[in-house]
């Protein structure tokens, strides 16, 4: 398209709102409502103006109704009238340091909320925030009604004109737009600042040329980022420049759209509705009637006339995840650093969403087919939390310290809240067991799966025994697993309180016994009573996974713990060692949040040869238990930024490997003590593999991508070999497999090196780097962001023979990740079985995300997905007999019914499907 060509202009006013970035939550919704005052004043008083989009999310009108209550009647009407345009996300989130169930939840409680204030969500997914698209997207947001998807970030100009086809894996598209040159602030950088502030990029404020009343707090005690606030700002508005900043946009970017109706977004970060903005419209429809047609519209407004002109046979078809490098274009860098900022939040992130996903709703829906209420409010709660830490500056880690502790106190409360709801429904579970055929003194331990799939598990169980038995070790058994196998811990004398809501807590004189415990084929997600059986002796056990000082075994890997804390890792199916491998290496880092930038002169250390202390931890039949103590010398900051400091310091290192019995994974936890400042710390795993392809899971998927880096020579931004994943990342070759499965570390990187190296991001030490403007970058000394002091960092490694697929990786790291529970009880009440499953499912290649009471209350929603790329039939057994059942989209709307077998529903889940089924 031609600029020549250009007909029509919609003008979309819009802010872009970061509820809490530069400033605290509190002190960004003390601007929060002075923009909504302003903006909900001009939509009231001026017919005129169209209307106002809302950046896409809609929690930011929860926060002002909160403080202006009184203004919920406007902004009910002005959300009918479609003149405030809210959603259809609740949150614009980071979406590659978030899980994939978090996506549809922010969908679903933006449709909630923007339905509360009696609107309706639109067709279009505006999403002008995360650093990269997810590849399962537009199957995700077509589910929810949507049609377009508007972004900017992950896609260069040289893929595709403005408007363009994105095609999900599973084959379903949506028309997408990716702006033009200056992305949603074109109107109002070339437009609107030309003519009410005689500038266009230039940001320079005169101090001496405008009667207005800047105030800045000058007392040292409000912070170091202040700005002068402008309490009476000047309106200006110059016509006769008018004319002309509507030609030069239209000359610097009509080009770029495929039909001939021009979007011109009129909004910027933080921005408000302008008093002029309607009559500055007008004037331009004035200026221009008979040459082009101007209206203010909203985005719905700008598909609606594009669709007359769009010819979809023309467009670039994209496909799959877009994490594009800006080759060419200017502002919308992908900036992929985030994934690898402050990853103590991720972490939290990735702990109270499990307590949330993988815990808590499963649980309590168990518990509600067996009798309990469905705790929807205290979920709710939980998700309400969780969910306003999902703004991608916060959850992308980008913020000042003061933002992001009140983000890790909200995960803390996500998290209680997750825990709360999962005991709640274990002893609602265990008060009703049912008494038969065990004495009134019982002493009872229910082991809990949450997980959608039958496990053995090894756990270490923590019992309280009353003192009169005189217990130094205690047996489990069970009518489905009798004789479990046991490795003791400790035993000691002890006391606990024993609480009522009738009295005083009282005390119980006690035997305090820790013992791992191997449990085998525990139901599917469901439950097992054990009996304990106190024994007067200690236990003994024969055979250890501690082969010597230095070696763990058992039926699938023989592991090596090396003099420098990295180990050799025998595969014993293929006979293949990696040596070598979970060394750490310290880079310099220079960059920021957003992006890593290495010093002029940066230097590269590792600990390869550092000289380790060994220690056996734990030796047994069912755990072995190496660790390494080392400590590893790094530069202690980045020096004068050309280069990294000559003085060293030495982080504290303690590795810790655990070798399970019949486990075909070696667990890794790594504590050390952060320092050092400015670096870039990583795990390495060299697997000589040469495989010219990563492989890792992401959202409702697993994608390869290529190892070898693009040449970016000359482009706008330099491409990095960094991607994010979920729970793992693995190379492949030859039949020969190494894989690791972090918790919470979203960032890994397969380089093109001899070794064929693995790399895992523990945390990236950078500085706050606030780039508000782009004239100004402002450092802040908060210090947060350089991850100070002890960090815990877990994961598991595997080494095998085949595929991800054949080895289950998203099972093994859902296993890694989300341990069984377990309660100590004594006889139930109730009539419930001493074992029960909610329900399995028949084929391992279908995974399950989530398991939840449907949003309207009717019935159990279980969400799966097809990761593969064949079709897969799968059997659904539930433990009770079901009603009915329907096939839902992620937005719980039924499409269709479905037949049930008894207990049994067949589905067929295409190839890269996410598949909702809601049973009742």
């Amino acid at each position: 398209m031609k600029s020549s060509q250009i007909q029509q202009i919609k003008v979309v006013s819009n802010t872009h709102w970061d509820r809490e970035f530069r400033r605290t939550f509190e002190k960004t919704r003390r601007r929060l409502l002075t923009m909504m005052d302003v903006t909900l004043d001009i939509l009231e008083k001026d017919p005129d103006y169209a209307s106002f989009t809302m950046d896409g999310h809609s929690i930011m009108i929860d926060d002002y109704l909160e403080m202006r209550p009184e203004r919920r009647p406007l902004v009910e009407k002005l959300v009918k009238e479609r003149r405030l345009i809210l959603g259809p996300y609740y949150t614009l989130a980071e979406e590659f340091s978030i899980g994939q169930e978090s996506l549809v939840r922010n969908l679903l409680w933006g449709r909630r909320t923007v339905e509360k204030y009696g609107g309706k969500v639109g067709t279009v997914a505006y999403t002008p925030s995360s650093w990269g698209q997810t590849g399962q997207l537009p199957q995700i947001l077509a589910e929810f009604g949507q049609k377009y998807m508007m972004f900017y970030r992950g896609i260069s100009h040289h893929e595709a004109d403005a408007e363009w086809i994105w095609e999900a894996p599973d084959g379903t598209q949506l028309t997408a737009s990716r702006f033009a040159v200056y992305a949603r602030y074109n109107w109002y950088y070339q437009v609107h600042r030309a003519v009410t502030a005689n500038a266009v990029f230039d940001k320079a404020y005169d101090w001496d040329a405008h009667e207005e009343v800047p105030v800045r707090i000058a007392d040292g005690q409000a912070g170091e980022d202040l700005a002068f606030d402008l309490q009476e700002p000047e309106l200006r508005y110059d016509r006769s420049r008018l004319e002309q900043a509507v030609r030069d946009m239209i000359e610097r970017e009509g080009s770029h759209f495929t039909t001939p109706v021009f979007l011109a977004m009129h909004g910027h970060d933080i921005s408000v509705a302008h008093p002029l903005e309607s009559q500055i419209i007008k004037d331009a429809q004035e200026i221009f009637r008979g040459e082009y047609t101007i209206e203010h519209t909203d985005l719905e407004g700008f598909w609606a006339a594009a669709e007359e002109h769009l010819d979809r046979s023309k467009l670039a078809v994209l496909k799959g995840e877009k994490r594009s490098y800006l080759k060419q274009g200017m502002w919308t860098f992908l900036f992929p650093g985030t994934v690898s900022a402050r990853t103590y939040l991720k972490q939290k992130d990735f702990s109270a969403t499990a307590r949330l996903v993988r815990y808590a709703e499963p649980l309590a829906s168990l518990a509600a087919t067996l009798g309990a209420e469905y705790p929807k409010t205290y979920l709710d709660r939980g998700w309400s939390i969780l969910l306003s830490n999902h703004t991608h500056d916060a959850n992308g880690g980008c913020a000042p310290d003061a933002v992001c502790e009140e983000i890790a106190g909200r995960y803390a409360k996500a998290s209680d809240i997750g825990d709360i709801v999962s005991e709640d429904a274990m002893c609602h579970i265990a008060r009703n067991i049912s008494p038969e055929g065990r004495p009134a003194n019982a002493i009872q331990l229910i082991v809990f799966n949450s997980l959608p799939f039958t496990r053995d598990a090894i756990v270490p169980v923590d019992l309280e025994i009353p003192s009169t038995y005189k217990a130094r070790a205690a047996r489990l058994t069970a009518a489905s697993d009798p004789e479990v196998a046991r490795q003791p811990i400790s035993s000691e004398k002890s006391s606990v309180f024993v609480d009522s809501i009738w009295e005083v807590p009282r005390i119980l004189n006690s035997s305090r016994i820790k013992f791992h415990a191997r449990l085998t084929a525990l139901p599917a997600l469901g439950y097992r009573v054990y009996d304990i059986i106190p024994e007067t002796v200690d236990l003994r056990t024969r055979g250890s996974i501690v082969v010597n000082d230095t070696t763990l075994e058992n039926e699938h890997l023989r592991v090596s713990v090396n003099t420098n804390g990295t180990v050799d890792l025998l595969c014993k199916h293929t006979g293949k060692v990696y040596e070598g491998v979970n060394y750490l290496t310290s880079q310099g880092e220079c960059g920021n949040a957003w992006k890593h930038v290495a010093p002029t002169f940066d230097r590269k250390y590792t600990s390869i040869g550092a000289n380790a202390v060994l220690c056996v931890k734990e030796s047994g039949p069912l755990v072995g238990t190496i660790e390494a103590v080392y400590d590893f010398a790094v530069p202690a900051d980045y020096g004068d930024g050309t280069g990294r400091s000559e003085t060293l310091v030495k982080i504290p290192v303690r590795v810790e490997y655990r070798l399970n019995h019949g486990s075909p994974r070696l667990d890794v936890t790594v504590r050390l003590d952060n320092v050092a400042k400015d670096h870039w710390l990583r795990v390495n795993f060299p697997t000589h593999l040469d495989a010219k392809f990563s492989t890792a899971d992401t959202h409702f998927d697993v994608i390869s991508r290529p190892v070898e880096l693009p040449d970016s020579t000359g482009w706008v931004e330099e491409a990095f070999g960094t991607h994010p994943l979920q729970t793992f990342a693995c190379l492949e070759n030859g039949g020969e497999t190494f894989a690791v499965l972090p918790q919470g570390l979203f960032e890994f990187e397969a380089h093109e090196d001899d070794a064929s190296t693995l790399s895992l991001t523990l945390l990236r030490a950078c500085r706050i780097k606030l780039a508000v403007s782009e004239e100004k970058m402002t450092e802040l000394p908060d210090e947060g962001i350089q991850c100070p002091g002890r960090q815990v960092f877990r994961y598991a490694l595997v080494a095998a023979g085949g595929d991800w697929q054949s080895n289950q990786l998203l099972q093994q790291a859902d296993d890694a990740a989300h341990p069984v529970r377990a309660i100590m009880t004594g006889r139930g009440k109730g009539s419930l079985p001493a074992e029960q499953s909610l329900f399995c499912i028949s084929n391992s290649a279908v995974h399950v995300s989530a398991v939840k009471q449907a949003e309207n209350g009717e019935g159990l929603i279980i969400r799966l997905f097809n990761p593969t790329d064949d079709s897969q039939e799968v059997a659904v057994a539930f433990g009770k007999a079901m009603t009915a059942a329907e096939r839902c989209g992620m937005d719980e709307i039924v499409l269709e019914p479905l037949s049930v077998d008894g207990s049994t529903v067949l589905l067929s889940v295409a190839p890269r499907k996410i598949y909702t089924l809601r049973v009742r």
